[in-house]
């Protein structure tokens, strides 16, 4: 299918298929690109401009296909069914659809004969995420494929009624965090439980490379990891508990220092220790109060009346860069260049917004939180290479190796082949507070309704202070064992471990749908 739209460039969804049965279980879906070799699935995507990573699945017998989000925000697996439709702002909406070209995708139990009704167990099915949308329908199970393997009575909410206040964008999406969060009366095995114990992976782990912001695709490999796809060696970091629940229940781990790069040498604009949510499902960055204002201080920018921040988007051209480090680990760190924070706003043709001189107007991708922890999202995310390991509630992190064709996949038989399994919080993490006397919260303005704005003429070059962490209730953690299944395995250098027989993975493709769709699919608590 090809993906046009106003602000879009029009490109081609382009599928491919092989596969071979090898003595170690394969099973690798490929990037786009990246020539197919024996002993794997593959498949080819593109990537239509940036923000929203989804990859194809077919759900129900006889198939049907659609694409979902990934997303590591939140836990469950979200369809969208065919009275959820009605809503302007949902993906199968067809006039929404064919707007920006895509098929009007949804699912429809009638048409499988393999779906099973799953209220009498899990009660009514409802989810609200950050994008202020809460959706209802009900939970199901059939079988969900990844063209070519399959999980046999995959639990899933099937999306019905919509209630879409902010009207933001309604899209299906595949919760891979972890199962205690997930959004039923009871707690069901989730797709990384069923991979593994339908023996698709030996391991509860997956990495995820989301690539350049403005590559074709990326991929998340289920029960492995690709050392081709990141530099150096995998640094372990403990999740936390959440501020918020008291308990191990999604992937935040201590985020300790910002340091920023520019011409006029290194700054440090945070240090202390706060919660950092690492969440694909949400396109920007959410940070602190205290630290938001920080950053737009240090632009030299007043924010518009409406919250936003907007910046001559030659800002972005500068390899300016901040250096996020977590658990006080000096090798924990990833470098995220200042342009993945700078964004075009686009006029509904599709063009940039320029100000009264006909220069080009960008928004700044930071929000203030209203929670007490940070979202770290894809414009953090895209710089690094993430392997989420659920068994020992670890994750690890390298620089990510841009727009490479290169791959090095290792199966992992078990967790110790990732990294360090026995790694613990050095730190306590607090719930950072709201700032006093703000007016207006910080907010990402994406989309421009007038010609021209007045931005500040002064020379973008940050000149930031240090924000530091401090108490407002407290949520501390370690990697030693949850309700999130975490358990420990021996300890291993990160990086340096040979392939292991028998082990088991998947790759899926992540294609980039759109900035269109982007926004927060972090599950509300």
């Amino acid at each position: 299918m090809t993906l046009t739209g106003t602000s879009l460039m029009a490109m081609s969804l382009l599928y491919g298929l092989t596969f071979a049965e090898s003595a170690a279980k394969v099973v690798h879906m490929n990037i786009a690109r990246q020539q197919a070799v024996a002993d794997t699935l593959s498949l080819t995507a593109v990537n239509v401009q940036h923000n929203a990573y989804a990859v194809n699945i077919s759900v129900g017998n006889p198939p049907q296909y659609m694409a979902v989000q990934i997303d590591t925000g939140s836990s469950d697996l979200v369809l969208l069914g065919k009275s959820s439709c009605s809503d302007p702002d949902a993906l199968c909406n067809p006039t929404f659809a064919a707007s920006i070209g895509v098929p009007p995708e949804f699912f429809d139990p009638t048409k499988s004969n393999t779906t099973r009704d799953l209220t009498s167990s899990l009660g009514n099915f409802s989810i609200s995420y950050g994008g202020g949308n809460t959706d209802s329908g009900t939970w199901l199970a059939d079988t969900v494929g990844f063209n070519g393997m399959s999980l046999m009575n995959q639990t899933f909410g099937l999306t019905q009624s919509i209630n879409n206040p902010n009207k933001a964008n309604i899209i299906p999406i595949m919760g891979v965090g972890f199962p205690n969060s997930e959004a039923s009366n009871i707690t069901y095995p989730s797709v990384v439980q069923q991979m593994k114990s339908q023996g698709l992976i030996d391991v509860q782990a997956y990495s995820v490379w989301l690539n350049d912001p403005n590559a074709q695709a990326g991929s998340i490999l289920f029960g492995g990891i690709d050392t081709a796809k990141y530099s150096g060696s995998l640094a372990s970091v403990p999740m936390v508990n959440d501020p918020q629940s008291g308990k191990l229940d999604r992937f935040i781990i201590p985020w300790t220092l910002l340091n920023f790069t520019s011409a006029d040498g290194n700054t440090t604009l945070f240090s202390g220790a706060i919660g950092a949510l690492l969440d694909s499902g949400t396109t920007a960055m959410t940070l602190p109060a205290d630290i938001a204002i920080q950053l737009a201080n240090g632009l030299g920018l007043s924010p518009q009346a409406d919250g936003t921040l907007l910046v001559d988007c030659e800002l972005g051209t500068y390899g300016d860069a901040f250096t996020f480090g977590f658990n006080n680990d000096p090798t924990a760190v990833i470098t995220v260049p200042l342009s993945n924070f700078i964004k075009p706003v686009l006029l509904a043709d599709g063009s940039t917004q320029v100000d009264q001189d006909g220069n080009s107007i960008c928004s700044v991708q930071v929000s203030e939180a209203p929670f007490p922890f940070a979202i770290l999202g894809d414009i953090f995310m895209t710089a690094g290479y993430f392997v989420f390991d659920l068994d020992n509630a670890i994750i690890s992190m390298a620089q990510a190796n841009l727009n490479t064709t290169d791959s090095n996949v290792i199966g992992l038989a078990s967790s110790s082949g990732i990294g360090a399994t026995t790694v613990s919080a050095t730190v306590t993490v607090t719930a950072f507070p709201s700032a006093t006397g703000t007016s207006t919260p910080l907010q990402i303005l994406a989309t421009a309704t007038v010609k021209t704005v007045s931005i500040q003429s002064n020379t973008p070059t940050l000149k930031l202070g240090s924000a530091t962490a401090k108490a407002g209730g407290s949520a501390t953690g370690s990697a030693t064992g949850s309700s999130a299944s975490a358990t420990k395995s021996s300890a291993a250098n990160p990086g340096q471990q040979p392939p292991a027989r028998g082990a088991t993975f998947i790759v899926l493709s992540l294609v980039t749908l759109m900035t269109l769709l982007g926004g927060s699919c972090m599950l509300l608590a």
